[in-house]
């Protein structure tokens, strides 16, 4: 509501202002850019969040757009980084021309779409990272129109970003506030507040192990491309760099590493899906101190065992509350497995085409490589309103308590851990243990229902333990409990169970590339108390 009478007539004049004459610096850019793009766009070929639109020579902004993320995509302008590595002056007059459209047609109100508080940082970080590309050459009607357009942003941002809530959309506006205090020229006061602000937000949401307080590892490589960039602005204008971003990075660049798999994808929780490589690949290239993964992350809560090109990622916490709450999944000790450039087990992840349909789904505990107890998820999702006003399920329940025992053995790393998820209703733990043996080539593991003292449940329980395997790994029966596993690097592994009906169900993977694709799941069906306990194995051979 607040925001909503701050975008009304009444505080309109306060984004008015002068027109700045020059920007002090371009900042770098990190994320890598593909000419071919550049050259959709001119042919009017425009491809965002997995849909293509063609325009037929129409402007992008006069079109309908087929997704949210579509349009949120669109008027970010991230994608002008293409342009830039087009190097050519089709190139910049094209980016010129689709800024110039935006600035009329979109530029002139503060609402809809194209002003949401996160694509408006977006666009204002862009603008600034590719203004040689646009004012390079350009006209002086079109220098003063940019400049004008991207002051009156950053002063939208800077009248509205009190009243956001401790969320990433908040962080991106500082960062984006930030960058404005080093380009344009502005006053000490402005520059202080805007650090200040900075500050605040990352030692709010950046946790002392480097993960963000979403629990997203998704999140990582995109906070790097952003921070990297600024840190380098403050050097390059003889600043000190904030004690606090010159922190952040120093913890994020080993998060990064603890969640990436050995191919270069990012373990699939808490929002993840079909991640950048190359955008993780590109930050990681700058990290001048090699910093290695920590075995576990206590304030995410996560867990990480690795022997010779094995890793093992699992997740040992409570499912993120608040805001962060409509993104987060009900994945308590689900585990992603990978040997070498290839991953066997993980979990379904969410279609990165971010249709709505799937979007439950994804987020149930039955989608994820962990324990199901009579078909029913660890955390509770109920409806709520997004800040934006959009109706979305959030968690409002969920394990409230993980107890953890880590082995710190090097050659034998492994832990137990066990969550109240289902205590409430059942009167049942989960308990999963878990270690890497043989060098990486075995992986021992264990799941038990354990009742909650002489007054726990009595009933029979049917539980299901699902192992979600990646879509390109093969599954066949070996016999009553045992399944062999094949990859398209060669490998084989056997997976047995001592106990417990072992089949091969058909599973959707939500994070292919062009959407969710069928997959296999292999699946442990039980009754619980007649079996209390099941052991497993993944052996290499």
């Amino acid at each position: 509501m607040r925001q909503r009478i701050q975008k009304g007539p009444v505080f309109a004049w306060r984004f008015m202002g002068p027109v700045p004459e020059r920007l002090t610096m371009v900042p770098p850019d990190l994320r890598p850019a593909d000419p071919l793009a550049a050259r959709d766009f001119y042919e009017g070929r425009y491809s965002f969040a997995g849909r293509v639109v063609d325009t037929g020579g129409a402007s992008p902004f006069s079109v309908d757009p087929p997704s949210v993320a579509w349009e949120d995509a669109l008027n970010g302008f991230r994608w002008l980084r293409h342009m830039k590595g087009a190097d050519s002056d089709l190139a910049s007059t094209n980016a010129r021309a689709l800024v110039n459209d935006w600035i009329t047609s979109q530029g002139r109100g503060v609402s809809g779409n194209a002003w949401k508080m996160s694509v408006t940082a977006a666009r204002v970080i862009a603008w600034m990272q590719y203004s040689r590309l646009l004012l390079l050459d350009s006209d002086p009607v079109f220098y003063r129109r940019f400049m004008g357009s991207l002051a009156r942003q950053v002063r939208y941002l800077r009248g509205l970003a009190a009243s956001m809530s401790d969320d990433l959309d908040a962080l991106t506006v500082r960062i984006a506030l930030a960058y404005a205090a080093q380009v344009l020229p502005t006053s000490a006061r402005f520059e202080a507040s805007a650090a200040k602000n900075l500050e605040y937000q990352l030692r709010t949401q950046i946790l002392p192990d480097g993960g963000h307080v979403s629990r997203c590892p998704d999140v990582l490589p995109g906070l790097l491309a952003d921070l990297l960039p600024l840190a380098q602005c403050y050097v390059s204008a003889s600043k000190p760099v904030p004690q606090e971003l010159v922190r952040s990075l120093d913890r994020l660049y080993p998060a990064l590493r603890f969640f990436r798999h050995v191919d270069g994808h990012m373990a699939m929780f808490h929002g993840a899906g079909s991640s950048n490589l190359n955008l993780a690949a590109a930050v990681l290239r700058h990290d001048q101190n090699g910093a290695q993964p920590l075995g576990h992350m206590p304030h995410s809560g996560y867990q990480r065992m690795a022997r010779d090109g094995s890793v093992v990622i699992v997740d040992t916490g409570v499912p993120p509350s608040g805001l962060h709450g409509f993104e987060g999944h009900a994945s308590c000790l689900a585990f992603e497995f990978s040997s070498g450039r290839q991953r066997l087990i993980v979990n379904s992840g969410v279609d990165t085409l971010l249709r709505e349909r799937y979007r439950d789904m994804a987020r149930v505990t039955a989608a994820h490589s962990t324990l199901v107890l009579e078909d029913t998820s660890s955390a509770r999702f109920g409806s709520s309103s997004k800040p934006s006003g959009e109706k979305c399920l959030r968690i409002v329940s969920g394990p409230s308590t993980v107890r953890i025992e880590r082995r710190e053995n090097a050659g034998s790393p492994g832990f137990v851990a066990r969550h109240d998820g289902y205590l409430r209703q059942f009167g049942l733990w989960h308990e999963r243990a878990m270690a890497l043996q043989e060098d990486g080539a075995r992986i021992d593991g264990r799941d038990r229902l354990v009742r909650q003292g002489r007054g726990g449940g009595q009933a029979q329980r049917q539980f299901d333990i699902r192992f979600h395997l990646h879509p390109v790994v093969r599954a066949t029966r070996e016999d009553n409990r045992s399944v062999h596993l094949s990859t398209q690097q060669g490998e084989s592994w056997l997976f047995t169970a001592n106990d417990g009906d072992v089949t091969i169900e058909e599973s959707i993977h939500f994070a292919g590339i062009a959407g969710p694709v069928k997959s296999h799941q292999i699946v442990i069906a039980g009754i619980w108390p007649d079996i209390e306990a099941v052991e497993w194995i993944f052996r290499k051979t």
